[in-house]
């Protein structure tokens, strides 16, 4: 599928440094936003762009660095370039890429061990590290809130198929498609969730945001199947709306036992393989409907880890 040509991206408010990661050396870039003290300890938000695009592409067009701005959160977006996969796609469908401290979720938690060890020019909240990503990035970071639930305090995935629905790449479109079984719950609960899917989406099928949710619920029951753990889902909440564009979406909100919501999903009408609410012209973005930074950031904002991992090479599970 070819990407639609994006428009320049408009210069952000903030500033962009550039990094590179000890373990693989992997590149990456951090925006700091408008206004940003060295200070102050900010969250910390990693952007995992989808097939095609790169990181420029994908900041400007969710508009993450105007949340940025407005929030004070510095972002990381890691580069994966055509040398790493042909059409620079996460490669979220193997399973050498789906464990903790293996292949490329430990060179992203390299990444983010990295970015909060720097003193000088930063300084980053470790109890409050998100991911987000689109497609092949949203993939990457339920893998993520799978395997590192430790230092993800949320996790964002916008268009794309549950965790580990494709182990070897031949299984790839069939879970795009929803297609493929997935694993059994087991071990640890991933990492808080919210979920954007369109229900036009072509590329990856929108029964995958209903699979998406219920893996989620399944990981979380059988981690704490005790009915009296104060983490374990009590009750859920559905509204329908629309936005300030006419568009319509449902969205449905779960909570634990603390009140604590931990799952939110959003069904978008009308939404194609694109970013809602992002910006015209951007890559795969789609300006109408619901501004999807903006409710991914809503969600984030009330999650934080209760312990923090130490150490650069913990962090990364190696």
């Amino acid at each position: 599928m070819r990407p639609p040509r994006p428009r320049a991206a408009r210069p952000a408010a903030g500033q962009w440094v550039h990094g590179r990661a000890p373990l693989g050396g992997r590149s990456y870039d951090v925006y700091l936003p408008a206004g940003y003290r060295r200070r102050t300890r900010a969250p910390l938000l990693m952007l995992l762009h989808g097939c095609t695009q790169t990181p420029a592409e994908f900041a400007d067009a969710t508009r993450f660095t105007a949340v940025a701005d407005r929030n004070g959160i510095l972002l990381v977006l890691p580069h994966q370039e055509s040398r790493h996969h042909p059409q620079r796609c996460w490669r979220w469908y193997e399973a050498s890429h789906q464990r903790r401290g293996s292949g490329e979720p430990a060179l992203l938690a390299a990444i983010v061990a990295r970015v909060l060890e720097e003193q000088e020019r930063w300084r980053a909240d470790p109890r409050r590290v998100y991911v987000a990503g689109l497609s092949a990035g949203g993939a990457m970071a339920l893998i993520l809130g799978a395997t590192y639930p430790d230092v993800f305090a949320a996790v964002g995935a916008h268009s794309a198929p549950p965790y580990r629905s494709a182990t070897r790449g031949g299984q790839a479109l069939a879970a795009m498609a929803a297609r493929t079984a997935m694993p059994q719950p087991g071990g640890e609960p991933m990492a808080p969730l919210i979920v954007v899917q369109g229900t036009r989406d072509r590329v990856v099928n929108p029964a995958n945001g209903d699979r998406v949710a219920d893996q989620w619920l399944a990981m979380r029951g059988a981690a704490r199947p005790d009915p009296r753990d104060p983490g374990r889902i009590t009750r859920s909440r559905s509204d329908a709306a629309h936005s300030g564009d006419g568009r319509g979406y449902t969205r449905v909100r779960w909570y634990s036992a603390r009140g604590r919501r931990v799952l939110e999903y959003w069904v978008v009408a009308g939404l194609g393989h694109a970013w809602s609410g992002g910006r015209a012209g951007g890559s795969f973005s789609d300006p109408a409907g619901p501004r999807a930074a903006t409710v991914m950031w809503a969600f984030f904002r009330a999650q934080r880890l209760e312990r923090v991992v130490k150490g650069a090479s913990r962090v990364a599970g190696a």
